[in-house]
């Protein structure tokens, strides 16, 4: 088996919520060692979330930060007290990448910020994911990927447009921000590794959310026109449907993206005289009817199971798609067949499952040997035999408080 990727590479993660923990899961999954800096005084609020409902294991019971931060370990620091501070600088000056993403403020209050280390550390490289960036008028608003969601254009496109705007589920920004953050540290890496400099990423969740709705961006810049929300509908396509099948909310998407689509769409379905209509002959008539067209063929597709659907579609050449949900996931042989999913065996949780990254290397397969933290449950591991601590000072710095 080849090195893994970031074998040897030392990653200091400040910070919380998805955004950051994603995109330094990636190095950690292929070799790295990965810090995070947490404090019980201020916990990640993913610890906060999806507790056992009796509560039982506390910060360290949640699936939500469990699902994300597997292969990572964990040093609790006190940054309130100024002992705290000089133990988390002295982590990230030993460290090759220091990840962030609180508001600006935070890290300069506590000299952590780029300019400082890199004073003793001019190869450091150091990514930053606030919501707005480090710079601009509205760069310390300390905001999360539900405001980055509507901010950056996504509320306004997903809903129907007869009916307020639903917004994307989840906090979009937080999911793509970390991608962009990944990959940005690998390059500044492999530009380390050429010209022995290190190098500061600015990353704001809004403009990164803002640059992957590049189409209606450039159809405004292009001829002032405001692209609008269609639901699952296309202003190009009919049909273009998410529709309902056999079952209790149940549902399955079917597009043809010219004539010849629709034409096997009808024969797949028994080529019923309402198809044969001359409305619906072409897209343009399909479009124009795409109400009435919709209303048939749910007639048909609720007398299937949605992956019947799919495969008699799929078969004949036609798009189609089960809409899945988490159960459906859970069980897809895609899925299983790639080994999306993993096993882990937390000490608090118990069994559970993670996700892999979606990447496959043929020579350098991602690793996922380790459930997520504890919180602190690394700290002298890490300060003592990482960071060179002896363990007088461990002890003093223990005994006022320092690594909780």
């Amino acid at each position: 088996m080849s090195r893994r990727f970031f074998a040897g590479l030392r990653v200091a993660e400040f910070g919380g919520g998805a955004a950051g923990p994603v995109s330094t899961r990636y190095f950690a999954d292929y070799g790295a060692t990965v810090i995070r800096v947490e404090s019980k005084h201020r916990p990640d609020f993913l610890r906060t979330l999806t507790l056992r409902p009796d509560t039982s294991g506390g910060l360290d019971a949640s699936l939500h930060f469990a699902v994300l931060n597997p292969n990572k370990l964990s040093v609790a620091l006190n940054l309130n007290l100024p002992e705290g501070v000089s133990a988390a600088r002295r982590l990230a000056l030993s460290s090759d990448v220091v990840s962030e993403n609180f508001s600006p403020k935070a890290m300069a209050k506590w000299g952590l910020d780029y300019d400082s280390l890199r004073a003793e550390r001019p190869d450091l490289v150091m990514v930053s994911t606030c919501l707005y960036g480090q710079t601009g008028p509205e760069r310390m608003y300390a905001g999360f990927g539900g405001q980055g969601s509507a901010i950056s254009g996504y509320n306004h496109l997903t809903g129907w447009p007869d009916r307020a705007t639903l917004g994307p589920f989840g906090t979009i920004t937080d999911s793509l921000s970390p991608r962009l953050a990944a990959l940005l540290v690998a390059s500044a890496l492999l530009r380390r590794q050429r010209s022995g400099e290190g190098q500061y990423i600015d990353l704001s969740q809004v403009e990164g959310g803002v640059y992957c709705l590049a189409e209606s961006i450039v159809r405004y810049a292009g001829n002032g026109e405001s692209v609008e929300r269609r639901g699952y509908r296309s202003e190009h396509l009919a049909p273009h449907a998410v529709l309902p099948s056999r079952g209790e909310d149940r549902w399955v998407t079917i597009v043809c993206h010219d004539d010849e689509d629709w034409k096997r769409l009808r024969t797949v379905i028994g080529d019923p005289a309402w198809a044969r209509q001359a409305r619906f002959a072409d897209n343009t008539g399909r479009l124009a009817n795409v109400d009435a067209l919709e209303e048939h063929l749910a007639g048909w597709t609720r007398q299937h199971s949605a992956e019947q659907v799919m495969e008699l579609l799929q078969r004949a050449g036609v798009e189609s798609g089960v809409v899945e949900n988490n159960e459906d996931l859970n069980r897809d042989p895609q899925l299983a067949a790639r080994g999306h999913f993993r096993p882990l065996d937390h000490p608090v949780i118990g069994a559970h499952v993670v996700e892999t990254n979606a990447i496959r290397f043929s020579e350098t397969p991602e690793e996922i040997g380790s459930p997520a933290p504890r919180l602190g449950e690394h700290t002298e591991q890490v300060f003592r035999e990482l960071v060179g601590m002896s363990e007088t000072e461990y002890r003093e710095l223990a005994a006022k408080g320092v690594f909780e």
